[in-house]
């Protein structure tokens, strides 16, 4: 029995130190977050600017084994709630990332949109870096805000493939290869690409450029002819992309809180909400490790095959 009552004592407090150490955890994230954090299951006040941070490459690979940079399906969750709560006025998207895969990037930029036809005011406060794919989705916003400093443009598509030929000659290996049509393996690590299969690659590269440009002329109503004069991968400061059409103000976050705020007729100090999820922070220590995963070359191979993406390199 003493025994028994020993074991049951270890156990409550193996979890008692478990949920105090989660706690902490927990604690000591919210602590990083500089606007103040609302859990899900407090309500919002009658009227509120809502913070959502668009933060790292957005759709590119999940790693060996853990998700980094922007979780597509979380964001786009987000912007839909925050789409259907009347309370939210408008919405200060705090974007600092390179860009990502096209198809991610282009399902963002759908659900933004949708926000702003749900009457909601969008301002994109511009961090370190809000370049290609980051770009794109800053644009659809009704305001631009930047540090002068900040990285901006490189307004393009870009398409990688390793091309592994010459390595496997030298090595010994030859990879045989069955398939239904003749471009059923374009772009294999195995062989060199042939003149029409770089020409459906390009092809590809253009319609995707296409989109992009027609998107910055509409959104930023500026005319096509102009946005093709620098939209050729090269990249700016805010300062330069001011003179541009590409950024409307220079200033910090909070000056895009305060103009989220006027355009959307808001009177007073702007009630701001961040949703904030601290389980995010668990998670990004995981990642961090699997940073440090033994990665093996056919997982190499997995992740470069093929780069399809709006991004800066």
């Amino acid at each position: 029995m003493e025994k028994k009552n020993l074991l049951l004592g270890l156990i409550f407090l193996y979890f008692f130190c478990l949920i105090a150490t989660i706690y902490l955890i927990l604690q000591q994230a919210g602590k990083t977050v500089p606007e103040p954090a609302l859990q899900k299951w407090k309500m919002f006040p009658k009227e509120a600017i809502a913070i959502l941070r668009i933060y790292g490459p957005i759709g590119l690979s999940h790693g060996f084994g853990f998700p980094v940079g922007v979780d597509v399906d979380r964001l786009i969750k987000r912007l839909q709630d925050l789409r259907e709560k009347p309370e939210i006025k408008a919405v200060v998207l705090k974007i600092n990332s390179p860009g990502g895969s096209v198809g991610s990037v282009q399902e963002i930029y759908s659900e933004i949109k949708k926000l702003r036809q749900k009457g909601k005011i969008v301002v994109a406060s511009l961090g370190d870096v809000c370049a290609s794919g980051g770009y794109y989705l800053a644009c659809v916003a009704d305001k631009i805000v930047a540090n002068p400093g900040t990285l901006t443009g490189s307004i393009g598509v870009i398409l990688e493939l390793a091309n592994l030929e010459e390595l496997f000659k030298k090595i010994g290996v030859k990879i045989e290869t069955i398939k239904s049509g003749k471009h059923k393996d374009i772009g294999s690590y195995a062989r060199t690409l042939t003149p029409e299969e770089k020409e459906i690659f390009q092809n590809l590269i253009n319609d995707a450029y296409e989109q992009f440009i027609n998107s910055i002329s509409e959104e930023r109503n500026l005319k096509r002819d102009k946005v093709l004069q620098f939209a050729d991968g090269r990249i700016f400061t805010a300062q330069q992309g001011l003179k541009l059409g590409l950024v409307d103000r220079l200033g910090t976050t909070e000056e895009a809180i305060n103009l989220a705020a006027e355009l959307a007729g808001m009177k007073g100090k702007p009630k701001v909400i961040t949703e904030f999820e601290p389980w995010e922070k668990i998670l990004d220590l995981f990642s961090r490790y699997s940073e440090r995963k033994k990665i093996s070359f056919p997982d190499i191979l997995r992740e470069q095959k093929v780069r399809f993406e709006y991004i800066l390199e």
